[in-house]
C-alpha cells in the first residue's frame, strides 16, 4: 500500500497515533501485545518508519508547534494576551536555534488532529494554551512529545501560571474598599483557571463580611464577545443592579463599558468595571480600565525555557511555574454608588 501513514496504522489497530509513535520509538512501557499487533500490521501494511517520525523521541527537528484551542470558530490570534505571551516565547526560541509551527488539522491536504500534524511535521516539542480539557490537546499533551503549556495545572506537562487566586482577591478587595457590596463577577467558562478567580472572589467577599448573592457570579463564554454584550445588558437591567462588574479579560471590560455607556450611564460614577490580563489596550481606552496585568514577557520566557529544558533533558519533572501578575488601579472603579 503505497504512501501508508502511523495514522493508517492505528486506525487499522484501533490505538492512538501516539501509541504507533511509541513502538516506533521502542518505548518500554507499551503492553507487549499491543506492540506485536502494530509491529504485524506495520509489516502487512509495508509500512516503513519515516525520520519525521522517529524525531519525537531523538528531537532533532528544531521545530516547535503552536497549538492554541479556545473553542470551535474563536481564532486565538486575536487574543492579545496569546499573541504577547507568543512574541516573548518566540524571542527566547529563535536564540536557541528553534522555529514555531502554528498546528491546525491540516495534514498533507487532509482533516487530521493536532497530535497527527505534530508528528507529520517533526516537532521537537509543544507549547499549548486554551482549553486544556479538548480531547486533542489532551491527546498531545499524553504523547511522547515534549510539551509545556500556559494555564495548566495538571501533572502531565509543565505548566506556567499567574497568580490567578491572590490577584482576584486583591482585585476584589479593592473595589470593597470603595465601599462596593454589591458586585458582580462575570467569569469564563468552568476551568481551573475560572475556579481560581472565583475562590479568590469568594475569598475577599467572605472576609469583607458580605454575603454573596444567587446573581453574584455569572457564566460567560470565553472570548465570546456577543456573550458578554448580552449579560451585560441584563445585569444592567435587574431591579436591584450591582454597584461594580468584574470582568474575566480586558476586551469583555472594554465591551462592558460600551454597553454601559450606550445604557446612559457612566463609569465609575455610576457603576465601576474591572479587567483581567493588563493589555495594552485597557490603558489607552476611557476611562482607563482598573485591572491585573499579566507578566506576559516573564510567561513567555518561562514557557519557552522549560520546553528548551526537556528537549535538551535538563528537566524531566513536570513542575508548576507561577509568575506573579500586578493589580493596576485606573480610572474605571470610583466609590460606590449609593
Amino acid at each position: 500500500m503505497a504512501n501508508v501513514t502511523i495514522y493508517d496504522i492505528a486506525k487499522k489497530c484501533k490505538v492512538s497515533p501516539s501509541t504507533v509513535s511509541k513502538v516506533i520509538n521502542n518505548y518500554q512501557a507499551i503492553p507487549e501485545k499491543t506492540k506485536k499487533r502494530v509491529l504485524k500490521t506495520m509489516r502487512e501494511m509495508n509500512y516503513i518508519p519515516n525520520v519525521g517520525a522517529k524525531s519525537l523521541s531523538k528531537h532533532s527537528s528544531r521545530n516547535i508547534g503552536v497549538l492554541a484551542y479556545f473553542g470551535m470558530n474563536i481564532s486565538p490570534f486575536k487574543h492579545a494576551l496569546f499573541t504577547d505571551i507568543l512574541d516573548s516565547a518566540q524571542s527566547d526560541l529563535n536564540t536557541q536555534g528553534y522555529d514555531l509551527l502554528f498546528i491546525s488539522h491540516n495534514v498533507d491536504g487532509k482533516d487530521g488532529t493536532f497530535l497527527e500534524n505534530c508528528i507529520s511535521r517533526s516537532v521537537a516539542g509543544t507549547v499549548l494554551f486554551g482549553d486544556m480539557s479538548n480531547e486533542e490537546i489532551k491527546e498531545v499533551i499524553d504523547s511522547p512529545i515534549p510539551s509545556v503549556a500556559f494555564d495548566y495545572y495538571g501533572e502531565s506537562v509543565t505548566g506556567v501560571c499567574s497568580n490567578n487566586f491572590d490577584q482576584m482577591k486583591e482585585l476584589t478587595k479593592h473595589l470593597i474598599s470603595l465601599g462596593h457590596k454589591k458586585i458582580v463577577f462575570v467569569h469564563g467558562e468552568e476551568s481551573v483557571v475560572s475556579k481560581q478567580r472565583i475562590d479568590g472572589f469568594k475569598a475577599a467577599m467572605a472576609e469583607a463580611g458580605i454575603p454573596l448573592r444567587n446573581d453574584s457570579l455569572v457564566e460567560s463564554r470565553y472570548l465570546d464577545f456577543d456573550s458578554v454584550r448580552n449579560i451585560t445588558h441584563n445585569i444592567l437591567h435587574r431591579i436591584n443592579p450591582p454597584t461594580a462588574i468584574m470582568y474575566p479579560d480586558d476586551i469583555s471590560a472594554i465591551i462592558g463599558l460600551n454597553v454601559i455607556h450606550e445604557a446612559g450611564l457612566s463609569c465609575p460614577h455610576d457603576i465601576s468595571v474591572t479587567g483581567f490580563d493588563g493589555l495594552a489596550v485597557s490603558q489607552l481606552v476611557m476611562p482607563h480600565l482598573t485591572t491585573v496585568k499579566q507578566d506576559t514577557a516573564k510567561i513567555g520566557k518561562a514557557l519557552a525555557k522549560a520546553l528548551i529544558d526537556i528537549i535538551e533533558k535538563k528537566e524531566k519533572t513536570p513542575e508548576k511555574i507561577i509568575i506573579r501578575s500586578t493589580l493596576l488601579i485606573g480610572e474605571s472603579t470610583g466609590p460606590a454608588k449609593e
